[in-house]
């Protein structure tokens, strides 16, 4: 069969599922496709390339969830928005370290974001705060699903439990933090749920502003 990118980019997702980010690497792909690694940058110029490349995949499925409440209130919008990336990250192996800092490819899920802008200026949001709003849900929740995943990771999480957080600190000294490590460790789902409403509740302050 012969190599295109989107092989490429398929291999690289194998690759994530069976050993996270780390794993990807020019000479796994080339490995896992029976091909030389030199032989990748026919169809990606780098590295780089291959994470924008998956990142917009993982994208393009959160828009697709993000356009279908486009129709609901602003608020509703914004849950949902922030629901539906964190279902979509959570469904990937590091993938909200995936996504951090990576280029949308897809022109047509670039326009889409046109909608749910769209409706929070229908809102009332002028459309600098739309843009900002939107954002600051999205900064939010992969920053959140990164410390998710590292908590959840079979290695990198096994090291940090409450217990050694809670033997580390004084109780007498320290007692709120001391209390509160079952909270900081797990990252319930209360933990999420609060900032997302947190964050819903400062925007709307700003509507109409």
């Amino acid at each position: 069969m012969a190599l295109h990118r989107e092989a490429i980019v398929d291999a690289a997702f194998e690759l994530l599922a069976d050993g996270g980010l780390d794993a990807i690497t020019a000479r796994a792909l080339a490995a896992r496709l029976g091909v030389r690694a030199g032989a990748l940058y026919y169809h990606l110029p780098d590295m780089a390339a291959l994470r924008d490349e998956m990142a917009t995949r993982v994208v393009r499925r959160v828009l697709q969830r993000v356009g279908e409440a486009a129709g609901s209130d602003w608020a509703t919008l914004l849950r949902t928005a922030a629901a539906g990336t964190r279902d979509t990250l959570l469904g990937y192996r590091d993938g909200a370290m995936l996504v951090a800092g990576t280029r949308l490819l897809d022109d047509e899920a670039l326009r889409s974001l046109e909608v749910p802008l769209a409706a929070l200026v229908a809102a009332g949001f002028a459309p600098l705060d739309a843009q900002r709003a939107l954002a600051t849900v999205n900064a939010y929740v992969v920053g959140f699903v990164i410390e998710e995943q590292e908590r959840r990771d079979p290695v990198r999480g096994a090291a940090y439990t409450a217990e050694h957080r809670r033997a580390r600190l004084d109780p007498d000294a320290q007692p709120l933090s001391h209390a509160l490590s079952d909270e900081v460790v797990a990252l319930p789902e209360g933990a999420f749920t609060w900032g997302v409403e947190a964050i819903v509740a400062g925007i709307g302050a700003r509507r109409g502003g």
